[in-house]
């Protein structure tokens, strides 16, 4: 993985430094995913035993199961070293492949974007497609054109979503419980009812304040925004992520979903919050378009892949049919990493001079009518279920 820095020439490597070392930047990485663990384990372990509905040891299913999704992704690379490559053949060579490669990262962050009854052998065949088909065959760390545990968890959830809901899916014990919430995720809901009403949407789950505190039903590390925002707070004072690019990728969203409810007749700002609040928004923004390897590198390259991420997921969820829209976003936008850093980089170098200042133009222009398209688009649909009282 290489990080430059974006000030003046010349430009050194910040992987090279002593201090900021690409082995430096994944321990950060990791340390930030820390609060998003625990509150997972907290919220499906803990809280639920205190509750009286799981015992004790059931408690702790919920961090193995985060555990294991790294374990799963170090044995894979592991086995993949063993076979394909003749230099890992001893001890030594081996650890030190293993740790460049920072092996355990696509699974655990598979992991917490899993439902927390996934199966444990769904949870290996989502590791081995995050480990071995998305990076180890594009030629392993730093080599690979999706986002690993992304590609991982489109696999799971086209392929496997039947079984993981036949095994709970993903209310824990105390959810179940709970008759306000109909079987359904927030964003499930709407996906049901094509209806932009508070009482609806948000009231079943408590308040918009449930949502960020992240005691509503999800996967194991996508509802808390309140412990993302402590990992983003990390990740940006380490310099791991830019600071900018989740504010980006968020904010479109919400814009973009104001225009939506305004457009629709709903022109409060719970719908807004409501829709970066939900499904994984926050985790996606934090922990996964951030990504540098499959993310462009150059700061303007940066803005224009966050600005397309906020109208796709958009348009993804409110028009399309996947609920959630995030994961489809970031991996639809993978593809176009190497343009837009080419596009950024001549900006860069040149300025904006006629033809690339056209350019821009176009692309702005592009990425703004897909944003009038969801908003209008959505409005009328949901306009149409409104008035033949499909919901």
């Amino acid at each position: 993985m290489a990080r430059f820095a974006a000030g003046k020439a010349p430009f050194l490597r910040i992987a090279d430094q002593p201090k900021q070392g690409t082995a430096v930047i994944m321990r950060d990485f990791m340390i930030g995913m820390l609060p998003v663990i625990l509150f997972a384990w907290y919220k499906n372990g803990i809280q639920v035993y205190m509750d009286g509905n799981i015992g004790l040891l059931e408690m702790f299913y919920p961090l193995v199961f985060v555990v294991l999704g790294g374990v799963f992704s170090t044995l894979l690379e592991t086995i993949f070293f063993l076979v394909t490559d003749p230099n890992a053949k001893t001890m030594k060579s081996l650890k030190q492949k293993l740790g460049t490669s920072f092996a355990a990262i696509p699974g655990l962050i598979l992991a917490l974007m899993l439902p927390l009854y996934t199966p444990i052998w769904v949870l290996l065949f989502g590791c081995f497609f995050a480990s071995i088909v998305a990076k180890m065959l594009f030629g392993g760390f730093g080599n690979n054109l999706f986002n690993p545990a992304l590609l991982g968890y489109l696999a799971v959830g086209f392929t496997m979503s039947g079984v993981i809901n036949a095994a709970g899916g993903l209310f824990n014990q105390s959810e179940l419980l709970i008759d306000a919430y109909a079987g359904a995720t927030p964003l499930g809901l709407l996906a049901r009812l094509k209806v932009l009403d508070y009482d609806l949407l948000v009231k079943p789950y408590g308040s918009l304040w449930n949502f960020f505190l992240g005691t509503i039903p999800g996967a194991l590390g996508e509802t808390s925004a309140l412990a993302l925002l402590l990992a983003y707070i990390w990740l940006s004072v380490r310099k791991v992520i830019r600071w900018y690019t989740p504010v980006i990728y968020i904010g479109t969203v919400f814009v973009v979903s104001w225009g939506l409810g305004i457009a629709s007749g709903e022109a409060g700002l719970w719908f807004p919050m409501y829709s970066i609040l939900s499904g994984g928004l926050f985790f996606g923004a934090v922990l996964m378009a951030t990504e540098p390897v499959t993310t462009p590198k150059n700061p303007f390259g940066k803005v224009l892949f966050m600005l397309f991420l906020g109208v796709l997921t958009v348009l993804f969820r409110f028009i399309g049919n996947f609920p959630e829209g995030v994961g489809t976003a970031i991996i639809a936008m993978n593809i176009f990493t190497l343009p837009l850093d080419k596009f950024a980089a001549v900006v860069r170098a040149e300025g904006y001079r006629k033809a690339a200042f056209w350019k821009s133009v176009a692309i702005g222009a592009f990425i703004l009518a897909i944003a009038v398209y969801a908003i209008f688009k959505g409005a009328t649909m949901y306009a149409a279920f409104a008035a033949g009282g499909l919901f």
